[in-house]
């Protein structure tokens, strides 16, 4: 063999020699990479998964006095905690069995979501009350998201947090005000009721709502039938009240009053009209009762039974 074919042969050795080599450690180097790889999804994957989860999570909060936070989302599944209204939570998925995956700073668990909503409708909600009597009057979830449905759908404004305002209104928002202000639960009158007032045999909410910067009052009454969407909050009926004593309260389909010059049961639930005042006043009570197509008023000249 001569030496120039002696060198070609050397140098072919010599490149296929390279050529295992950078093989071998490359070959190395991703069997070596792929266990540690595998290694670090196992450690890291479930955080990762919970960083993902949180950017994707909504912020709600809560609007019953109190929410249970479970381990599953069953009724009879262990409480491991338990939070007051204003809590703000990270929801991440919802069942359809109406309970919510959150959490709330280090616990994770399921609450009910009928008693958790959207910041802005937890600041309608809680800008309605113009003192503590009238939180402690409507109290019941479903009469709090409905009346706040009602006062969004009819461009009502309750006192909302500026920050919150510009939010939802924008800076320029010239919206008056009007929130709902309550006796004492011991006052034989108030400013909330409910009862079957348009006869369709589920409870209704009737109410005062005040403008606080003219003092202008409403009776409100709405429509509270959770199975059908558009009904939540529908108003049923209103009425503008001139004197700024007058308040409501209940009256059962059993209770005698003043009808059509008679005294007789009303036979269906009714809103009476009145004041909390002294009777020096000569307040004459008026009964509000639906006749199946409209709203009657009737004074109570005689005294109610």
């Amino acid at each position: 063999m001569s030496l120039f074919n002696k060198k070609k042969h050397s140098s072919r050795e010599s490149k296929k020699s390279n050529i295992k080599s950078k093989a071998i450690f490359v070959g190395g180097i991703l069997f070596g990479i792929i266990p540690f790889m595998f290694i670090v999804y196992l450690l890291l994957g479930p955080l990762v998964e919970v960083i993902q989860k949180d950017f994707s999570s909504q912020k709600m909060m809560v609007i019953s006095e109190e929410l249970n936070i479970r381990s599953d989302k069953m009724k009879n599944s262990y409480v491991i905690g338990s939070y007051p209204y204003g809590t703000e939570v990270n929801v991440y998925e919802v069942f359809d069995n109406d309970w919510a995956e959150v959490s709330i700073e280090e616990k994770k668990g399921f609450m009910s979501f009928e008693y958790l909503v959207l910041p802005e409708t937890f600041y309608i909600i809680d800008g309605m009350y113009g003192n503590e009597n009238a939180k402690e009057m409507i109290s019941s979830t479903k009469y709090r998201k409905a009346i706040s449905t009602y006062l969004t759908n009819n461009n009502f404004t309750s006192k909302i947090p500026i920050t919150e305002r510009e939010k939802l209104y924008g800076k320029d928002d010239r919206k008056e005000v009007w929130q709902i202000f309550a006796e004492s639960r011991k006052s034989r009158f108030n400013t909330f009721c409910y009862g079957d007032y348009n006869g369709d045999k589920k409870n209704d909410a009737a109410f005062i709502i005040t403008n606080i910067k003219t003092g202008n009052r409403k009776l409100i009454v709405l429509n509270i039938e959770t199975e059908i969407t558009e009904k939540y909050g529908e108003l049923i009926t209103f009425k503008d009240l001139e004197e700024d004593y007058k308040f409501i309260r209940h009256v059962s389909d059993r209770t005698k009053m003043i009808i059509n010059d008679s005294l007789q049961r009303t036979g269906v639930d009714a809103i009476l009209l009145g004041t909390n005042r002294d009777k020096s006043l000569k307040d004459i009570p008026e009964l509000i009762i639906y006749n199946g197509k409209i709203f009657d008023f009737y004074l109570q000249e005689k005294k109610e039974e």
